[in-house]
């Protein structure tokens, strides 16, 4: 097993975690390091660099198989407190994350701006440039600043404290940081603080001053949870219904916004416990139920089990999903679906039946009067 590190002294080092030594491999960069990521087939590593730079590097040689210059693709915007124009500064533009797909064939890296960029690792080249964010309430959105905010000699408005003090109150210094004299507002800059690409290679997510935003190729992959925290879990759902605590293993589905997790809870409530759950289910929590039997509907060989769920539901919270008709639309296809299947189905058995019957009538054999019965 490998360990693979880097800093600011413009190195990589490998470092092997059972001898706890390092190994001979000691990779030179031309700048510090922000980032590395592993290749899945282990065999190579990506290094992010302060120069805006991506080099890959063999692990067994050290050889360098590329190097993607990522100055142009990042945009770095100017901050308001920037003395230079945003073309000429450079210390903002670096990459600060990196991630893999599942092959190694794309890298995905996302830094100090606004975009986060996938390249191609075997030929070097851009793929696409992703905008995460549009709010020019951040900082270094824009490449060039506004007259309208600027004050003549004095500089940018932002820069300049016009607050109003009262008597006794302590006053920030210009030009310090810390302390109790320091200023105590800051302008948020726009980043990406981290990427991943999912274990399929069809989605990724990133980290950004926006929140969490995830993208994907299928338009339907959302991540939607309500009021998740680090005590709901797929262990925390088997308990409750172990415990024989139905409503409170099915909100814990609902919140892990699983199909699996959902149709578990359902299948092991009891039947004659469905009206107490439903009626003490949230409002809140019922289009998203609705959302999730529309597709256990269609496909579950318990149809009147689930029909007494979608009953229930819409009896006890009919205000609170009249105004979904596209998930009430889609439970009735669904329902009317089964029920067509369900007929044509039963139509042919009890034809079957007859014809059975009626052969076994005919092909009976008669009962001899000699033959004694018993």
């Amino acid at each position: 097993a490998m360990l693979i590190s880097c800093s600011s002294d413009k190195s990589v080092r490998v470092w092997d975690t059972f001898q706890c030594k390092r190994t001979t491999n000691t990779l030179t960069l031309s700048s510090d390091c922000t980032a590395l990521a592993v290749a899945p087939d282990q065999g190579s590593v990506a290094v992010a660099t302060l120069n805006s730079e991506i080099t890959f590097y063999l692990l067994k040689t050290g050889v360098t198989m590329g190097t993607i210059e990522g100055r142009d693709d990042l945009w770095a915007g100017r901050s308001v407190d920037e003395q230079i124009s945003a073309k000429s500064q450079k210390r903002n533009r670096c990459f600060t994350s990196l991630s893999y797909n599942s092959d190694g064939s794309l890298i995905l890296a996302g830094g100090r701006s606004k975009f986060i960029c996938i390249y191609n690792v075997d030929q070097a080249v851009l793929l696409k440039r992703f905008e995460v964010s549009r709010n020019l309430s951040y900082d270094a959105m824009l490449q060039f600043l506004r007259s309208d905010g600027m004050s003549g000699d004095a500089g940018p408005l932002a820069t300049l404290d016009t607050a109003e003090f009262q008597h006794g109150e302590e006053i920030p210094l210009p030009g310090v940081a810390k302390g109790e004299f320091s200023k105590r507002r800051t302008h948020p800059q726009i980043s990406v603080n981290a990427v991943q690409f999912s274990p399929s290679g069809q989605s990724w997510c990133a980290v950004t001053p926006e929140g969490l935003l995830i993208y994907s190729i299928h338009s339907d992959a959302t991540f939607d949870p309500i009021h998740l925290d680090s005590d709901i879990t797929p262990q925390a759902l088997r308990t409750a219904l172990s415990e024989g605590s139905p409503l409170k293993a099915l909100l814990i589905a609902i919140k892990l916004n699983g199909l699996g997790y959902v149709q578990e809870a359902l299948e092991r409530t009891p039947a004659e416990d469905i009206p107490f759950v439903v009626g003490s289910l949230p409002s809140n929590y019922v289009p998203p139920l609705l959302n999730f039997l529309v597709e256990l509907v269609t496909s579950t060989t318990h149809l009147q089990f689930y029909v007494l769920w979608v009953s229930e539901l819409l009896n006890r919270h009919g205000a609170a999903v009249k105004t979904h008709t596209s998930t009430l639309n889609g439970i009735l296809s669904a329902i009317s679906a089964q029920s067509k299947s369900l007929s044509t189905l039963c139509d042919q058995n009890t034809y079957f039946m007859d014809v059975i019957l009626t052969v076994g009538q005919f092909s009976k054999p008669p009962i001899s009067e000699e033959m004694e019965v018993f």
